[in-house]
């Protein structure tokens, strides 16, 4: 036994263990405890100059920062540290994953613009005055209070805050709250959030990132969207059927930018069998709308030109952006409420936004075709 091992067994009086949920949770655990009590024998993080610190600024719009214990020393860096943390791998992995669930912003000269991490929604607009001072600072404190470890007391505090949102009809910062708490779960639970795949995410997760960002980009080009609008779930419709006859709606959903099929729908038109388009689509969202307990969709995409969306308008009462696909060529149509204007986006070859709408319309255009031949193959056998 090493002396300093033996010296540690000798002089402790107690062991304490806590079993938390995820490695990262360990991680920050045992930052904040060195932190905090400065234990004598830890000297590999206590002592040592390499490991890296988080800082969060004092300043009206805190940044979030890393810096070395010689650089802290030197600079005299005022705000809130957290650390030593281990390796500088180890201190992107972290804000990696705070900066999705309490996105901050870096900019020390507010321009007035959004900045690149903006459009990423990984920045929430303090650059181009798109958040209060002190949404923002409570968005810090939160964040400082996840840093800590402490999830439990922050999913508590956060619940407390969604239901004084909810009361207060304030239902864009419920939804936030809503979204955090979620995410700040999905991160504590799983035991290998930490691994080597979170910088190298597999293919299909990091593609569906970059979809959902690029289409919220597009989208907030000619819709105000909240600075914290989540593209969780995405509907497609269609409709399918022969000169008017055995009609059926789709609706496909995407969650998290990808086919869930266990949420697909489909609607027995009851309009009437002659062709109607416009009416069929028209039904298939008012039935759509007496379910609220299938999901609230954060985008709904039709399969059609300005008349389908205009028709799809007229009944949607819901405050969710209704678009439509038109094709040859592929072009996304937007109705602006403001201005009352349509306006023609074209889809770009390769663009992830656009790839990501096609397989929504696509999509729904297989499930109704689908779903209309399994309905007209019934009534042949009946």
């Amino acid at each position: 036994m090493a002396g300093k091992t033996k010296l540690l067994v000798e002089e402790a009086v107690t062991l304490k263990h806590s079993i938390l949920h995820s490695e990262l949770e360990a991680l920050l655990v045992e930052a904040e405890l060195v932190r905090s009590y400065q234990p004598t024998y830890n000297i590999l993080l206590k002592d040592d100059k390499t490991p890296l610190y988080i800082v969060i600024t004092k300043e009206t719009f805190p940044r979030v920062l890393t810096a070395r214990k010689k650089s802290l020393l030197y600079t005299q860096q005022k705000g809130t540290i957290f650390g030593p943390f281990p390796s500088a791998y180890k201190v992107r992995q972290v804000l990696h994953i705070a900066r999705r669930i309490f996105p901050w912003c870096n900019e020390r000269i507010k321009t007035g613009k959004p900045c690149f991490y903006f459009h990423l929604g990984l920045c929430s607009g303090a650059c181009a005055g798109k958040i209060k001072t002190e949404e923002y600072q409570q968005t810090i404190v939160h964040l400082k209070e996840f840093l800590r470890g402490k999830t439990s007391k922050l999913l508590s505090s956060m619940k407390v805050e969604l239901k004084r949102a909810s009361a207060t009809q304030d239902f864009e910062k419920a939804a936030l709250y809503r979204d955090q708490m979620r995410m700040i779960e999905e991160v504590t639970k799983n035991p290998h959030i930490l691994g080597p795949n979170l910088d190298l995410p597999q293919l299909s997760s990091l593609e569906s990132e970059n979809m959902l960002a690029e289409l919220r980009r597009v989208l907030s080009q000619y819709i105000s969207l909240p600075k914290t609008y989540v593209l969780e779930r995405i509907e497609g419709y269609d409709i399918s059927n022969t000169q008017g006859l055995r009609p059926v709606a789709s609706m496909v959903v995407f969650t998290h930018g990808r086919a869930d099929t266990q949420e697909y729908k489909s609607f027995n038109i009851r309009l009437g069998e002659t062709p109607n388009d416009y009416g069929m689509l028209q039904e298939a969202l008012t039935r759509r709308q007496l379910h609220p307990e299938w999901g609230m969709p954060n985008v709904v995409l039709i399969d059609g030109g300005k008349g389908q969306l205009r028709a799809a308008l007229s009944v949607w009462k819901w405050q969710t952006p209704v678009v439509s696909l038109a094709k040859d060529p592929d072009r996304l149509l937007i109705y602006n409420q403001e201005t009352e204007r349509y306006t023609e986006h074209p889809l770009r070859e390769r663009d992830p936004a656009s790839i990501l709408l096609q397989r929504v319309r696509d999509e729904a255009h297989r499930f109704a075709k689908s779903r209309h031949a399994r309905r007209r193959t019934k009534s042949v056998l009946e």
